[in-house]
């Protein structure tokens, strides 16, 4: 079959990909030309591009031609890092471009479940080594040197100007408090040189949130292995430490401090400046947007300035 190549990014995320009748042959021919059993066909709902496990043992992802570079750093980044890092990730059993200008990527499907689902149920002291682990795969992967994925895009570089030209625009659009947009300009032009323009560049996947950890159940609270690398790319190390930060640590020092010491960070180098550092990477992520990404209760309430929220996402001991 051939998939349709003028779909918009609308229609393509609210309407085609969560039909996969629409989309199943597509997966059983990518499946055919490299001899991938497709019987068992599951498709998902989470993420971005057209997925689907088959067998039980594979997952295949379908990328639209708007998101070329998700395909391009997920079969790159797979085989960079096998064998390279402290966690399972999966195994990379083809990839290639189809007739219709679809990419594609097949996988071997990791034993276990994500944590979205059962993070509630750990107890504080499993969630504290939850993430100090999470720390120390992420230390793991930035110690992998870049090598051939130099290229990957975007360009660190040119991502940051981009993305604080359109900050304040995109915060707005995502109706943050008003104090939060009346105080942004003044905060950034503070302290947005807080970020190094000279560093050691490292492997960012930005996947160190509760939806691409794995964990065996019979295990319990032990991080198993890690999925989707779609949005990796080459900058700062700092910027992996903001997912976990927002999406597990709930605002409690010990388990922001787990973490960072997971990372090899003492507690004396988290200090006001990390903070601020922290802070404008958050507001200038890929995907920012405090009211999906931050799960602290109620935090709308609780704070009335950014240096605030601050202190509540990172709070000291």
């Amino acid at each position: 079959m051939q998939l349709p190549s003028n779909l918009s990014v609308r229609e393509f995320d609210q309407s085609f990909r969560l039909k996969p009748e629409l989309w199943r042959s597509a997966v059983i021919e990518c499946c055919d030309k490299h001899g991938i059993v497709s019987e068992d066909f599951v498709a998902y709902s989470e993420g971005t591009n057209l997925v689907a496990s088959v067998n039980s043992s594979h997952i295949i992802k379908i990328f639209p031609p708007f998101l070329k570079h998700q395909w391009d750093s997920e079969h790159r980044v797979l085989r960079h890092l096998k064998g390279k890092i402290t966690i399972d990730i999966p195994d990379l059993v083809a990839d290639g471009k189809r007739s219709d200008g679809w990419h594609y990527v097949i996988v071997t499907k990791l034993e276990g479940i994500t944590f979205e689902g059962v993070w509630h149920q750990f107890s504080l002291s499993e969630k504290r080594k939850i993430l100090k682990q999470v720390g120390q795969i992420m230390k793991s992967v930035h110690q992998v040197e870049v090598g051939e994925l130099k290229s990957l895009q975007p360009d660190w570089s040119l991502f940051l100007k981009a993305q604080k030209e359109n900050a304040i625009e995109r915060h707005r659009r995502l109706n943050m408090p008003t104090w939060f947009l009346n105080e942004l300009p003044a905060y950034m032009a503070k302290y947005q040189d807080l970020i190094p323009t000279k560093f050691r560049s490292v492997i960012l996947t930005g996947e160190y949130t509760p939806f691409n950890m794995m964990t065996d159940v019979i295990k319990n609270s032990v991080v198993t292995g890690m999925i989707d690398f779609g949005d990796a790319m080459i900058g700062y190390n700092e910027y992996d430490l903001l997912g976990p930060s927002l999406f597990l640590a709930e605002g409690n020092p010990e388990l922001i401090y787990a973490l960072f010491e997971g990372y090899g960070l003492s507690s004396k180098q988290i200090d006001d400046e990390l903070r601020h550092r922290l802070m404008v990477l958050t507001v200038l992520h890929r995907y920012s947007n405090l009211d999906v990404q931050l799960r602290i209760p109620e935090w709308e309430k609780r704070v009335h300035s950014i240096v605030d929220l601050e202190k509540i996402i990172w709070p000291k001991m």
